[in-house]
């Protein structure tokens, strides 16, 4: 008997995912208890908690942009989330000895891991590699920027910046909406202020978006698949709509067996199969099967247009 989908689960991990990225946020804006924090204060110096806090935002803010992506099962998505988590269970002990965030990240870690297996599609490898080099482009640009703004404008401001205080202030403000007690005294400054978190958050959704892109497809098919395709469908193809598999716009998936093809186009997040697999009757039912993994791995939708009633 086929073990059904593990459907519940992998909608359990993003509602989880999705209320951690919440907590992470809350938790990170609202004070800790004193007596945990007095007790933390012996352990811990002030700029280690402080650290934590930072991390704990920007989690929150990445698993809240994480959790769609995992309902998609993608791989890289499940990757960055189980690191995420793994160390919010720490950071939330660190930060003010939250362990009820800590179980909660625990248990989202201990799902993450029991299905792993369910993660299996991919993101597309050019949009995942532009919008890291648009993370990194935009964070080198704004560390430039609002450190030379902060450094040079110091009259816009009721602090007199040196050079670390203006990186450190401008990277706090990059991932974070914590200004550290800066305070603009022209509205030209409290312009400059608005411009960085501007560039962050617009940098961070724009590189979570491209990492979730299914699978782009920018040639539609090889030589060799072609070659392999039209003996397929010389050999198999019976039906009116046979021939049109062979044009030039379509791209081809293989059986395991290798007997059959299906030809396909895709059109966004679908994969549009047309007609029924080309091959042997025996392999159709594999053929299908085998399609319909392919594409859960591209991160697409199959369909098939114009199949016969059988």
């Amino acid at each position: 008997m086929k073990k059904p989908e593990p459907r519940l689960g992998i909608w359990a991990i993003a509602l989880l995912t999705a209320s951690l990225g919440i907590i992470n946020l809350l938790s990170a804006v609202t004070p800790g208890l004193p007596a945990r924090v007095a007790w933390l204060r012996t352990l811990f110096p002030f700029a280690v908690s402080a650290g934590s806090s930072l991390f704990t935002v920007i989690s929150g803010f990445l698993l809240l942009s994480l959790a769609t992506n995992l309902l998609r099962r993608k791989r890289l998505a499940w990757a960055i989330a189980l690191v995420l988590a793994s160390i919010s269970t720490l950071s939330h002990l660190i930060k003010g000895l939250d362990y009820e965030e800590s179980l909660l990240s625990t248990i989202l870690v201990a799902l993450l891991w029991g299905l792993r297996r369910e993660f299996t599609a991919r993101s597309d490898r050019p949009s995942v590699a532009q919008g890291v080099r648009v993370l990194i482009g935009a964070l080198l640009f704004t560390l430039a920027y609002g450190t030379a703004g902060f450094f040079l404008m110091e009259q816009q401001y009721q602090t007199d910046f040196t050079l670390t205080q203006a990186i450190r202030q401008t990277l706090a403000m990059f991932f974070t909406l914590d200004r550290g007690g800066l305070v603009p005294v022209t509205p030209f400054g409290q312009f400059f202020a608005r411009s960085i978190y501007i560039v962050g958050a617009s940098t961070l959704l724009y590189a979570m978006f491209m990492l979730g892109r299914p699978v782009l497809l920018r040639d539609p098919a090889s030589p060799e698949e072609r070659q392999k395709a039209q003996a397929i469908v010389e050999k198999y193809g019976a039906s009116s709509l046979a021939y049109l598999t062979l044009l030039p716009d379509k791209s081809y998936y293989f059986s395991p067996s290798q007997q059959s093809v299906i030809a396909y186009v895709p059109k966004g997040r679908g994969a549009v199969a047309l007609g029924d697999p080309i091959g042997p009757e025996f392999d159709r039912l594999d053929a299908i099967a085998g399609f319909q993994r392919f594409c859960q791995e591209n991160d697409w939708y199959p369909a098939f247009y114009q199949t016969q009633p059988e």
